[in-house]
């Protein structure tokens, strides 16, 4: 399994993109920023976006990625013409009457009709796996918000735990330590300590919650954690507070990141 980072921090400033991850080329988790990291060429090979909830910095780039593809099969390339999108139905829900709703963004589940649409949303349940392109998917509920999922993906035998965002959580730990192949975690850590009230407010995490919630990971020190979601004004704060932990194979992720699993 190959991760390649899109984008990891939990603000958009020049150089820091929001959170995407590029599963073996063709499935993303989340997509705040595939249009600005991928060429058109890598982007007409997504398939499949798992998208975890509808916050805007998750979902941005939906609409250019419908864009991209749409104008790329009306020249003519018809090879790949489809993007489905594997969510909760509520967050689904959300899309159609919120965003592809004709006036936030025209209706790419209708173009360039209902019968071959750009944009197909796929209703998934918790706990309910599913296959895409050889890799198998779980959705786990976490704490956030709005509607919000993790994700387990296992591909060929070896696990990844991607949390999405999350403030303290229990269910993706007890899923956690049952992967007999467990390679990795990638998990939300998005301010420094002194604003742990906001992260309680808005479902995040801080690096002293962080720890909190990592007691219940069995696996620390031996799993690599990789953190994302930092907020980019506030990272050279973060990055002291996590270093200070000096916790073994946890660090914070960069857009240079591609991790094989």
């Amino acid at each position: 399994m190959r991760v390649k980072v899109l984008g990891c921090y939990g603000g958009q400033l020049i150089g820091f993109r929001l959170t995407s991850f590029l599963i073996n080329d063709s499935i993303l988790l989340d997509a705040g920023s595939p249009a600005e990291g991928l060429s058109l060429d890598e982007q007409y090979a997504i398939r499949h976006i798992c998208l975890s909830h509808t916050h805007l910095d998750h979902i941005k780039d939906i609409a250019l990625l419908a864009d991209n593809r749409a104008l790329r099969c009306m020249g003519g390339d018809m090879s790949n013409s489809m993007i489905t999108i594997h969510s909760l139905p509520e967050n689904n829900a959300v899309l159609r009457r919120h965003f592809l709703n004709e006036h936030i963004w025209p209706d790419f589940t209708r173009i360039p009709s209902p019968e071959d649409p750009t944009l197909r949303l796929h209703d998934i349940h918790p706990e309910q796996p599913f296959e895409i392109d050889g890799v198998t998917v779980t959705a786990i509920p976490v704490n956030h918000p709005v509607p919000c999922t993790g994700f387990l993906i296992d591909a060929h035998g070896k696990q990844l735990i991607y949390t999405a965002d999350t403030g303290c959580t229990d269910r993706i730990w007890e899923i956690a330590n049952a992967q007999p192949n467990l390679r990795a975690v990638i998990m939300d850590c998005s301010f420094p300590n002194e604003y742990q009230w906001l992260a309680d407010k808005s479902g995040h995490q801080t690096p002293a919650a962080m720890m909190r919630d990592l007691k219940k990971f069995d696996a620390l020190g031996r799993v690599p954690v990789y953190l994302y979601h930092m907020k980019p004004e506030s990272l050279n704060i973060m990055t002291a507070e996590i270093e200070a932990l000096d916790v073994p194979h946890l660090r914070m992720l960069t857009q240079v990141d591609e991790l094989l699993l």
